[in-house]
């Protein structure tokens, strides 16, 4: 029998355009397939902590004032995010509702955009078709890209990720073709960046070192860009509101160092990698010095050759870390979403350096960076899909009280079976105010657990007591048939009106020790001349009061907090006679004028173990606002025995 004929399809030069289509293709395609299939629990994932805030802001925009307000007024945390934060949850708040499909598109798209640019930059600054198509793959598989890519409030990483690499890509450009066109295109980008997040204002120090590195000619041109940071800076200090202490507060001192080392060790092995293989802390140990060791001998063999692009590539992991090193109180492993892109390209030049060196180079860098991936992918989808089924739980949860909303429009809501993790990651930030639904309260019988629990974690913990409804007003509720009652314990919530009211007809009926009378559940209790609500508030005429339940101890006071108006004291201090049962027991006296107020007062002994006192305010004058007829006193927002 004759030798078969050799295969020769590989030689034929017909088949080449093929294979080269094929190559095309593929480096193209595969990073944005590889970043839908490890993120793709993200788009269907929903909102989620922060988010609920700043999707409930468009109820605070009626006029232009307002949007104006609400899109540009700096946060409390210290924080100018017009673009990336308000404007953006805005939109898909008014527009999708409680819709998040959208809005998590928008995200992904950005996110591929950006996709493109890394490949697009490594392959300019290398000279190579292998780091354009690895750093791409390198950056998606970090394990800090899951926070954005499911959770909506963190887009500002997203979206200020692809500014600072557009604004690169066209200074690349203008090196390139020396068109001033795309200098001014660059400083476009940059200067919509400062809309987005703080970090961008670190974006000179990336053109600035790349320009003395690798285009010496250009360097001079980054020097503007330098003083623009410096303006955002000073005019970011001098307007926008710092926290003096708490987790947003700056500290610039040695801990830097730490918190500098702590990211370091978190972009190599993710930060809880331990808890998904828990016999596995050696192995983090080791791997991340073994990456540490890698590197850092690549960069160093490359310096020595006079190859400067390793160094720029771990420069940008530290320069983009700088925004955030002071913040020691709030070590989050989300903000290495920029920094990792430092990685990332540092890991795909080396693999281009290596793919020039024979096979042993190849091998060795092909296993390093599979080894990596290894390590980050399965995390990065891992974390994905948590975010996706905590998430979930959040949408059935507002979704069955907006579907009880419809039901009843006109009784109140009380959630029982809240966990820590409900509570803290979906309820505080106010879900239901982000969906228009309102008389939404917690059981006050879960309040003392969480309480002890949040001040275990944080002594000084926020109050959180206005989440829940007061027993009292909820046993009258339930009484009355004016309250559902919702278990969320169970992946599904569960209808457990009848047991409440059951109880609550059995039980002796008593009397709120907390009252807000800037709540439409406070009616009942209030005597004396209020006025309607408005808003979240009620104005007392000169004489106002309200039931409460007596002092359990003779150490408890009577506590009273409002808002004295401006006009209220502007002829002069305003005082007011503090009664219990008709009882002078002290004199409230305000000063200040557009200024909140608290007030303590000694209960009389006989009141111990009452059931019912009542407590009034007795002011010596009111006021009128221009066009009404009411006789106005103060806004109490609270009457309190503690």
């Amino acid at each position: 029998m004759p030798p078969s004929a050799p295969n020769l399809a590989d030689s034929n030069p017909a088949n080449r355009p093929r294979r080269q289509e094929f190559l095309r293709l593929a480096y193209r395609w595969i990073p944005p397939v590889f970043c839908l299939i490890l993120y793709f629990y993200g788009l269907r994932a929903w909102y989620q902590q922060d988010d609920f805030a700043w999707l409930g802001q468009r109820y605070q925009v009626a006029d232009i004032h307002g949007f104006l307000v609400a899109v540009f007024r700096p946060s409390r945390h210290g924080t100018f995010r017009p673009l990336s934060e308000r404007l953006f949850l805005l939109i898909c708040g008014r527009a999708f509702g409680m819709d998040a499909f959208p809005a998590h598109l928008c995200v992904f798209l950005t996110q591929l955009g950006s996709l493109a640019l890394v490949s697009s930059i490594a392959r300019r600054l290398s000279g190579s078709r292998v780091a354009g198509f690895l750093a791409p793959i390198l950056w998606t598989a970090n394990g800090a890209l899951a926070f954005p890519m499911a959770w909506t409030s963190a887009y500002m990483q997203v979206l200020c990720g692809f500014a600072i690499l557009l604004a690169f890509h066209f200074f690349l450009r203008y090196i390139e073709t020396g068109k001033r066109s795309w200098y001014w295109l660059q400083w476009l980008v940059f200067l919509l960046g400062f809309g987005v997040m703080e970090s961008m204002i670190v974006y000179p120090a990336i053109v600035g070192l790349y320009a003395l590195l690798e285009a010496r000619k250009y360097w001079r041109a980054t020097l503007p860009l330098f003083g623009a940071s410096l303006l955002f800076l000073a005019l970011h200090l001098a307007l926008v509101p710092k926290q003096v202490a708490g987790a947003y507060s700056v500290h610039i001192d040695s801990v830097m160092a730490v918190t500098l080392g702590t990211y370091w060790k978190w972009v190599l092995v993710p930060w809880d990698w331990v808890n998904f293989h828990p016999s596995a802390a050696w192995l983090a140990r080791s791997l991340r010095i073994f990456f540490t060791a890698a590197m850092f001998a690549y960069a160093g063999c490359s310096a020595w050759r006079k190859r400067l692009l390793p160094l720029f590539g771990l420069a940008w992991f530290g320069i983009l870390l700088c925004p955030v090193l002071p913040l020691r109180g709030h070590i989050s492993y989300y903000y290495l979403t920029l920094p990792a892109i430092g990685i990332g390209l540092t890991g795909a030049f080396a693999a281009a350096s290596a793919a020039r060196h024979g096979w042993a180079g190849r091998t060795i860098a092909a296993a390093i960076l599979l080894l990596f991936l290894i390590v980050q992918a399965p995390y990065a989808a891992a974390s994905c899909e948590w975010f996706y089924h905590r998430s979930q739980r959040f949408k059935d949860v507002v979704a069955t009280v907006a579907a009880v909303r419809q039901l009843f429009p006109a009784k109140i809501i009380v959630l029982t079976g809240v966990d820590n993790d409900l509570f803290y990651s979906a309820l505080w930030d106010q879900p239901f105010r982000a969906f228009g639904i309102g008389g939404v309260y917690l059981d006050p019988a879960e309040q003392g657990g969480m309480a002890a629990l949040a001040r275990s974690v944080d002594p000084a913990s926020a109050d959180f007591s206005p989440f829940f409804i007061d027993a009292s007003v909820l046993q009258q509720l339930l009484i009355a048939g004016q309250a559902e009652v919702l278990s969320v314990a169970a992946p599904v919530a569960i209808d457990v009106t009848p047991r409440f009211e059951a109880a609550a007809k059995s039980s002796p009926q008593s009397l709120p020790r907390r009252l807000n009378p800037g709540s439409g559940l406070s009616l009942p209790f209030l005597r004396g001349t209020w006025y309607d609500l408005e808003g979240d508030h009620r104005w007392m005429g000169k004489s106002a009061g309200a039931v409460l339940a007596g002092p359990a101890s003779s150490g408890q006071q009577l506590h009273i907090g409002g808002y004295c108006p401006q006009a209220q004291v502007s002829a002069g201090k305003l005082t007011g006679k503090v009664t219990v049962d008709g009882r002078e027991i002290g004199e409230l006296s305000l000063s200040k004028g557009d200024a909140p107020f608290e007030a303590a007062f000694p209960l009389p002994p006989e009141t111990v173990g009452k059931p019912k006192i009542e407590a009034g305010i007795q002011l010596d004058r009111t006021i009128r606002a221009p066009g009404d007829i009411r006789d106005l006193g103060l806004v109490v927002t609270s009457f309190e025995i503690r």
